[in-house]
């Protein structure tokens, strides 16, 4: 499907509108302390496109994860979030598609070979309202056991909101 321009254009601010911004979890962090780590997550623009990092709340010096994004547009509900290295190769294989529905972004990865820390195959699901982000990340290793992450739904809340 080829878009007009304009449509382009307003689908990604419609995308930045749920994706931009800083995030934290203290609230469900301190509620549920032996379940929740403390965690932050900023989205920016930047020259050339998006950058992302993720970060446990005393250590921002040290994000556990940080890369770079291009947004391409697959039609005027759907977009594909492209992940890029630190050096902007990329790193196609922990794409993400994200489909509005229900005044939400919904996302989960592309394929199933975004792997990380050696072997373990990531699991992703990613919920973008108006005040902020729902998500899950697990990895599990060829036999399906969990190697990171869990089982239950981060839940992140834009600051300033």
């Amino acid at each position: 499907m080829n878009l007009e321009p304009q449509n382009v254009k307003s689908t990604i601010t419609k995308f930045e509108g749920y994706l931009l911004g800083k995030y934290n979890n203290w609230k469900q962090a301190q509620s549920y302390p032996t379940v929740f780590s403390q965690v932050c997550i900023l989205w920016e623009k930047i020259d050339g496109g998006y950058h992302s990092r993720q970060w446990y709340r005393r250590d921002e010096r040290n994000p556990y994860r940080e890369k770079y994004h291009k947004i391409r547009v697959i039609d005027e509900n759907t977009v594909v979030v492209e992940n890029y290295h630190l050096d902007w190769t990329r790193h196609e294989d922990c794409d993400m598609i994200f489909t509005f529905f229900n005044n939400q972004w919904d996302g989960k990865l592309l394929g199933d070979k975004c792997i990380v820390r050696g072997n373990a195959r990531v699991i992703s699901e990613v919920h973008l309202t108006k005040v902020g982000i729902e998500s899950r990340d697990k990895g599990v290793d060829e036999d399906g056991n969990k190697v990171f992450g869990g089982w239950d739904l981060y839940k992140f809340i834009r600051e300033g909101e």
